[in-house]
């Protein structure tokens, strides 16, 4: 594995546990190497993380590995960055769709409370 790669993966877990969405996430020793360990992210976040940091961008190309890696009840998520560049996630509109749906839920059933 490329340092870079590794170093973004690493990166990638930390963010998901300074958020508080998973104390225990971290990068999957190995990822792709094994046919039932295919994620890039040892997470409980019920989703599968693809993760990519290069300059030259294949989207589709990514997004095809992504989602053929992806399980029935972890939708793919394409994590993507570049030298000097943000980190940005892509995921399905009707995932994103259904994510925004449960926070509002969530929010309108606070506010029931």
């Amino acid at each position: 594995m490329k340092y870079y790669s590794k170093k973004e993966k690493l990166k990638f877990a930390k963010m998901l546990r300074d958020y508080d969405l998973d104390k225990s996430a971290g990068r999957m020793p190995g990822s792709g190497a094994f046919a039932h360990f295919k994620q890039d992210i040892h997470t409980k976040i019920p989703f599968s993380f693809e993760l990519k940091n290069q300059e030259t961008i294949s989207f589709w190309k990514w997004w095809e590995q992504a989602d053929s890696e992806k399980t029935p009840n972890r939708p793919a998520v394409l994590v993507f960055s570049g030298n000097y560049r943000p980190i940005m996630c892509a995921m399905l509109a009707e995932t994103f769709l259904d994510v925004l749906k449960e926070l509002q839920d969530y929010k309108n059933e606070s506010k029931n409370k």
